[in-house]
């Protein structure tokens, strides 16, 4: 098990990226209402209706599952924010969770929900990569 360090952002900047981390929080919240919103009116407009062809119902079934994976990459997104202010509050913002580093602060302002440093995201992604071309 790694070590975390404690992270050196000082207490302006974890200020500020808290406050951008609520915000983006409150943002996707609201974008997540209006989906479901969006959702349940096109449900409700096609329960309406009377018998649909294939075209049509073809259709409604594409859009219902396209708002269904942006409904749950919202919540997800969600949970990032949720867990990032959880790891501000509990004082371990910042560290890399795989190395334990302190995680650069360009990177937490690019992306205020980063859970590994430049080193290991590269790292992570070159894996996942590598395992995808050869399921091939």
């Amino acid at each position: 098990m790694n070590t975390m360090k404690l992270c050196c952002l000082n207490g302006a900047q974890l200020k500020s990226l808290k406050r951008e981390l609520q915000i983006l929080e409150e943002q996707l919240q609201a974008d997540l209402k209006a989906e479901q919103s969006d959702q349940q009116n096109e449900l409700n407009q096609v329960s309406c209706t009377e018998v649909l062809d294939r075209v049509e119902a073809a259709a409604v079934v594409g859009i219902n599952q396209a708002r269904l994976s942006h409904i749950k990459q919202l919540e997800d997104e969600i949970r990032e924010c949720h867990s990032a202010l959880s790891r501000i509050d509990e004082g371990h913002y910042g560290s890399c969770e795989k190395c334990g580093e302190e995680i650069e602060l360009n990177r937490l302002m690019a992306n205020p929900v980063a859970l590994l440093c430049v080193g290991c995201q590269s790292k992570d992604e070159l894996h996942r990569n590598r395992n995808s071309d050869s399921a091939f």
